[in-house]
């Protein structure tokens, strides 16, 4: 926030690892269903702000979770298909949130990736069913989809966001440049285009 206050000390549990972390500089805020998977699913559609509310939701407990940066950094955008929890202890619990993410969100899955939650499932007491809604070609995105950046962090104003280095890049209207509003979250909008602290 504007006080720039950081956490000192702490003990947290990597569920991906099995691994107690003591210090907060070993541990990413990890998207269960990464932002690249959601784009890929169906997100592509969404609005800014519905982008905003997925990237920032605090409602779920499952949905930004704290995990050590090695196995943030091999997970990457990947979804169940390619990679899983290297804690098979945890298999049950990421399978049941990627699905209900997934349903709550309104997103779809590739047959590969339903088969793989399927599979992590069947030890689960209770598992839900796991439908596979196949996203019609005709609709799929163009253009890359958002990547996992890894530095995630959001500034209290323009300044520290400036201060910090954050990148400027162009909105969708005026001529000059700013910074993402998922970024500055505080800063107003004028254009609506996304990008705030434009100049």
């Amino acid at each position: 926030d504007e006080r720039r206050c950081q956490v000192l000390a702490g003990r947290w549990y990597g569920e991906f690892t099995a691994t107690t972390v003591t210090d907060a500089a070993e541990l990413d805020i990890d998207h269960l269903v990464p932002l690249a998977n959601a784009h890929r699913s169906g997100g592509w559609g969404w609005s800014a702000a519905r982008k905003r509310s997925y990237a920032n939701d605090l409602g779920d407990p499952g949905h930004l979770i704290a995990v050590t940066r090695p196995a943030n950094s091999a997970k990457g955008a990947s979804g169940p298909e390619e990679w899983r929890p290297p804690n098979e202890g945890f298999w049950c619990e990421y399978a049941l949130a990627w699905t209900r993410i997934k349903r709550e969100w309104g997103l779809t899955a590739t047959r590969a990736e339903a088969e793989a939650l399927i599979g992590m499932l069947e030890g689960c007491p209770d598992p839900p069913g796991v439908e596979v809604v196949e996203a019609d070609p005709a609709s799929r995105p163009v253009g890359p989809a958002p990547t996992e950046a890894p530095g995630t962090e959001t500034y209290g104003s323009c300044e520290a966001a400036a201060e910090a280095g954050l990148e400027r890049v162009r909105g969708e209207r005026g001529s000059g440049r700013g910074f993402p509003r998922e970024r500055v979250p505080g800063a107003a909008d004028g254009d609506g285009d996304g990008v705030v602290c434009e100049r």
